[in-house]
């Protein structure tokens, strides 16, 4: 089933480019831009149908990146050239500030944040640049830092996707468009690179708890036969949805409601955002994905 995100919303904020969704329960968070096209994006969260406010500083841009309870993580851009790129938290219930732990932000480029218990999944160096870049995991509480991946290479690209659970993933080309999706089990430290099909270009990987991969992918250039991807722990990769000729993405997002008592099956909403390659608009579209639940364990 594929929704407009929400559909209310989207009527009374037609004219502006709408990104970077993100979403936990009755909690949604997304950027739309100050003008009817290209121009400075301002971070947005609404809980339920209840008004939206803006959560990002006057004077800043700033794109979501994850929701885990009422906490959100998100992308805050500063200066008229947007030099520096760090991470913030916010209580979305308080609508306050949450500190971030010394070590996360740096003189580096760090973006593309989510969280997940006290973990937080992000990325640090500029891609297709000669900075070192890498993917880190860290523990607010613990302060304990895993580097996930590292890469050199001013043709290549490093991207957090999604911390959800114990499963994280992210995107790495080296150089682009040699492109994979990784799946790391934060259980296991153990990562795998999901299979991409020959002549394909992957980007934008999201994650439920079970384990489940979502991407795009894509041939070379914007628009051209665009896919939404699902990749099971097993199995062979399902096509959720093909993208009309023209359009393509840059963020998903899977948030998933899981049945109490948890058994039968889950329903995950894949959320990603879309573009008209030739008009260079935006706006945000959900996928859900229904997903049999393995049978519990002894005890």
């Amino acid at each position: 089933m594929r929704v407009s995100v929400p559909e209310v919303r989207r009527k009374r904020l037609f004219a502006r480019n709408e990104v970077g969704p993100a979403a936990s329960g009755d909690w949604f968070a997304w950027s739309k831009s100050r003008q009817r096209r290209t121009s400075p994006f301002d971070l947005f969260a609404q809980h339920a149908r209840n008004r939206a406010f803006k959560v990002n500083p006057k004077g800043t841009q700033a794109y979501a990146g994850g929701i885990e309870g009422t906490t959100l993580v998100y992308q805050l851009l500063r200066g008229r050239f947007v030099i520096q790129s760090d991470l913030r938290l916010f209580d979305l219930g308080t609508r306050r500030r949450v500190a971030v732990p010394a070590g996360v932000n740096t003189a580096s480029w760090e973006c593309c944040g989510t969280i997940s218990g006290n973990l937080l999944l992000f990325s640090r160096g500029h891609s297709y640049s000669r900075d070192a870049q890498l993917i880190l995991l860290r523990n607010l509480v613990t302060g304990e830092l895993r580097v996930l991946d590292r890469l050199r290479n001013r043709k290549g690209l490093l991207s957090a996707g999604q911390l959800n659970g114990t499963f994280a993933v992210w995107t790495r080309c080296n150089p682009y468009p040699r492109c994979q999706i990784i799946r790391y089990d934060v259980a296991t430290a153990a990562a795998t690179p999901l299979p991409i099909a020959a002549g394909k270009v992957a980007y934008s990987p999201a994650v439920n708890p079970l384990g489940t991969a979502y991407y795009l992918r894509s041939s070379k250039g914007c628009g051209k036969s665009v896919e939404l991807v699902k990749q099971s722990l097993t199995g062979a990769p399902e096509v959720l949805t093909a993208f009309p000729k023209g359009r393509d993405g840059d963020i998903t997002y899977a948030d998933t409601v899981l049945p109490r008592p948890p058994v039968g099956a889950a329903t995950t909403h894949v959320y990603f955002d879309r573009t008209a390659c030739s008009k260079k608009t935006w706006d945000i579209y959900r996928v859900d994905d229904l997903e049999t639940l393995p049978p519990p364990g002894p005890g």
